[in-house]
């Protein structure tokens, strides 16, 4: 008898909690809430939007409870490597009609394997819209995520089950570093539309698919128009500080994410008048709309610029802190490594550029923590000496310092790339540069 995919796997188990580590290591600020929200007293079905390939899918991996199985599309595993790649990391095929009708029978198989999945106490995660969507935008849903609820609970009986709508959003799509928050709603009880289910299964589908429709929108950062979308989005990012400081919100992911979803409301609900704003979005190009929009106080740059120089000066001239850093560079390079811009340039689809950056940064720390780990237990002993005589020791204390530097890199890059943009913000305004652009800001500020 095969395994089923939920079964304990060992060696799922011990690479799971790197790959978690990964995940978090890939972002500056990796915020979730409402982890209450998951069920305790019954099977749970996990729905989060889906904007990015393999993102969301790590992102659940890393506040579920217990190992998720996953769905995704059937062509990814046509080739017999991938096909046994993903289903070690328990993801499931399941077919469209994109795949040909006659493959579309083959997902009564996988129905009744994620039956199995629930009725055996792990979740199943199933991306809410069945595709992914590069914009900040909950498309319209399928209806196999419902037909696998309402089957499996017509097999549980009484036993509850749930569909959780969890929101993701992020910040930036593709540069690493960047900040991403998991909001989880409250489940729905799929009990409640079993009545309707029985009777008349397609109306019961729809109405289990209105509800999370309804659920899941004020979980994540849904702008609705897509005529405006470009306004709508430039506008949540461009007051965002402004609103944030008008209602006392420090500067946190989660707040950023909030005040976005509010400022979207108010546009969309008409209580801002758009045309009233486009016209001074049109002035207000990039790159000054970026830099209006996030900027430190002068005092803030220049002892940013100061914290920074104290570090290089004391890496030229005293010994022990070049020592130091040094050694922390060459044990952890990678951060500095512009591999977003690579796969931007090979890489077609936007959407998927962001997990195979993910991807090909995680391989390269796992690959050059082991190469330093075996150099500096071999060599280390002889030339780091005279830092400490530990001998082959050296080896884990330089793996040690790629987790630790992973761990810090989010941080690092960003006081970095933040330092530079707002000595390049000051230095503009102290030419003068910004006064047309402060103008048209202060003109936008007065009609919201």
């Amino acid at each position: 008898m095969s395994k089923a995919i939920q079964d304990n796997n060992l060696l799922y188990n011990v690479l799971s909690p790197l790959v978690q580590f990964g995940c978090r290591c890939h972002y500056n600020r990796f915020d979730v809430h409402g982890v209450e929200n998951l069920p305790t007293d019954g099977a749970y079905i996990i729905a989060p939007c889906h904007q990015q390939a393999l993102m969301e899918p790590l992102a659940v991996l890393n506040f579920a409870p217990k190992p998720p199985v996953f769905l995704a599309r059937a062509d990814i595993f046509r080739k017999p490597l991938f096909k046994a790649i993903l289903t070690f990391l328990k993801i499931m095929p399941v077919y469209r009609i994109r795949d040909g009708q006659d493959q579309l029978g083959r997902n009564k198989e996988i129905f009744d394997r994620c039956r199995d999945v629930l009725l055996d106490g792990f979740p199943l995660c199933l991306m809410a819209e069945g595709r992914h969507n590069n914009r900040h935008h909950l498309l319209n849903m399928g209806k196999g995520m419902f037909r696998i609820a309402g089957e499996t609970q017509l097999k549980l009986g009484d036993h509850p089950l749930y569909i959780v709508p969890t929101g993701i959003d992020f910040d930036e799509y593709e540069r690493p570093y960047s900040n991403l928050v998991v909001n989880i709603g409250k489940p729905i009880p799929v009990q409640p539309f079993m009545a309707t289910y029985r009777d008349n299964e397609p109306l019961g589908l729809n109405q289990m698919r209105d509800a999370l429709f309804d659920r899941l929108r004020p979980m994540m950062h849904d702008i609705r128009s897509d005529e405006h979308y470009d306004d709508i989005m430039t506008l949540c990012n461009l007051l965002n500080r402004t609103m944030r400081r008008r209602a006392g919100l420090r500067n946190t992911a989660w707040n950023r994410f909030l005040m976005r979803q509010k400022i979207a409301t108010k546009v969309e609900t008409g209580e801002w008048k758009l045309e009233s704003l486009q016209p001074y979005l049109k002035k207000l190009q990039f790159p000054h709309s970026t830099l209006l929009a996030e900027h430190w106080s002068l005092a803030a740059t220049l002892f940013s610029l100061l914290a920074i120089a104290l570090v290089a000066v004391a890496a030229v001239t005293v010994p022990v802190a070049r020592w130091v850093l040094l050694f922390c560079l060459l044990c952890y390079p990678i951060p500095f490594l512009p591999t977003h811009l690579i796969v931007k340039r090979k890489i077609a689809d936007p959407q998927f550029r962001s997990s195979i950056n993910f991807g090909v940064r995680f391989v390269l720390s796992i690959l050059y923590a082991i190469v330093i780990g075996i150099v500096m237990a071999a060599t280390g002993g002889a030339w780091m000496s005279r830092v400490a005589d530990i001998g082959a020791w050296w080896g884990l204390v330089a793996v040690a310092i790629v987790h630790i530097g992973a761990w810090l890199a989010g941080p690092v890059i960003n006081f970095l790339r933040d330092t530079l943009a707002n000595c390049r913000y000051w230095l503009l305004r102290l030419c003068g540069r910004l006064r047309e652009a402060d103008k048209n800001y202060h003109d936008l500020l007065s009609c919201v």
